[in-house]
């Protein structure tokens, strides 16, 4: 009975990735990573994902799309800029977080 609960789980986990991957795709960056999220979630006063971005030396110049978001200098530097480990994980609690305000505008 257990282990079936744990595949259940792992199911849920995995269809849950997958729409937080859809609803990133089509849900601006910005209004993902929205001023009270940035305000949350990251230090040093960032309000804006922009000044998140143009505040990483190595990013100077590049539009957001040219980033290699899994490139390990970059999840460095979320890593010491922000609450989470990685780009994937900031991303991903940005979709919920939206999510869940989408579901509490209904």
């Amino acid at each position: 009975m257990i282990e079936s609960d744990v595949v259940e789980v792992v199911k849920l986990h995995k269809e849950l990735e997958e729409l937080q991957k859809k609803i990133a795709a089509k849900v601006p960056l910005d209004e993902l990573l929205d001023e009270s999220f940035m305000r949350i979630y990251t230090f040093f006063g960032f309000v804006t994902v922009q000044e998140l971005i143009d505040a990483c030396e190595g990013l100077i110049g590049l539009a957001y799309s040219d980033i290699d978001k899994n490139d390990e200098k970059y999840n460095e530097y979320i890593r010491d800029n922000t609450s989470f480990d990685n780009w994937s994980e900031m991303i991903g609690k940005a979709t919920l977080l939206w999510a869940e305000k989408q579901l509490e505008k209904k």
